[in-house]
């Protein structure tokens, strides 16, 4: 399937103007075609490079976003109607209750507006501190529209904040989303977090050092291996300041 325009950036649907330009900005300088050392490289790079200055001319407009969000979301409907979709999965209500919609076939747009305000009223849960509630509402969202990371990421971290829901289901949460936007570094910040919770140094350490291989230079991971006492010697710095050179 074709890469939408918020995928070829590599960053969420709700991402903010300075997501964008710094997204662009890191794209642009990884996938330059100077990058290129053969001339099939060096193709593929402009191909690339293309893409992603298309995509960032659109999303850094407000009136052009919005536009195209509006077109991306038709499209998204209309393949899912084709594909066959089953009713939308309503969020909590008040009394703590889950109202399922009745019937098949139910428009995409509707479950995609479901899981919208669900994941809206689960981050405002989660922001303050309501971390099982806020728990029920991502699942509600993540079952309306299961191909949003951040939705994924957010029940990993509700879940393991609330402490009922286990570590393994908050670790698979995780790394669903990392399977979904696999360049978003900020999600494998996220499964090093959960290691920390739960005090397995070792593998908090590896989900940062992989962080690195795709961000070379993130300040939260770097921070976060030198307060875990790893790459405290000159030998990791070293390595850092080699991919910088690199860059």
């Amino acid at each position: 399937m074709e890469r939408n325009y918020y995928q070829i950036l590599e960053v969420s649907r709700d991402a903010s103007e300075k997501d964008i330009k710094r997204a662009y900005h890191r794209l642009a300088r990884e996938r330059h075609p100077d990058k290129g050392t053969t001339p099939q490289q060096i193709k593929h790079l402009q191909e690339e490079f293309a893409l992603i200055s298309t995509a960032y001319n659109v999303l850094k407009d407000k009136d052009k976003r919005a536009e195209y969000d509006t077109r991306l979301q038709k499209e998204e409907t209309k393949r899912a109607q084709e594909g066959g979709e089953t009713a939308p999965i309503r969020a909590p209500a008040a009394g703590g209750t889950t109202a399922v919609a009745a019937g098949k076939g139910a428009p995409a747009r509707e479950r995609i507006a479901i899981a919208q305000r669900a994941f809206a009223k689960g981050t405002q849960l989660f922001n303050a501190g309501d971390y099982v509630r806020a728990t029920e509402f991502f699942e509600a969202a993540i079952k309306n529209n299961e191909t949003e990371a951040l939705y994924h990421v957010k029940l990993g971290l509700a879940v393991m904040r609330s402490r009922q829901g286990g570590f393994n289901r908050a670790v698979s949460a995780i790394q669903r989303a990392i399977e979904l936007d696999p360049y978003n570094v900020d999600h494998r910040l996220a499964l090093g977090e959960i290691y920390e919770t739960v005090g397995s140094t070792s593998l908090a350490i590896k989900a940062y050092q992989d962080l690195l291989k795709w961000d070379a230079t993130n300040a939260k991971a770097i921070e976060r291996l030198v307060a875990l006492g790893a790459g405290t010697g000159q030998s990791f710095f070293s390595k850092i300041i080699g991919r910088l050179k690199r860059r």
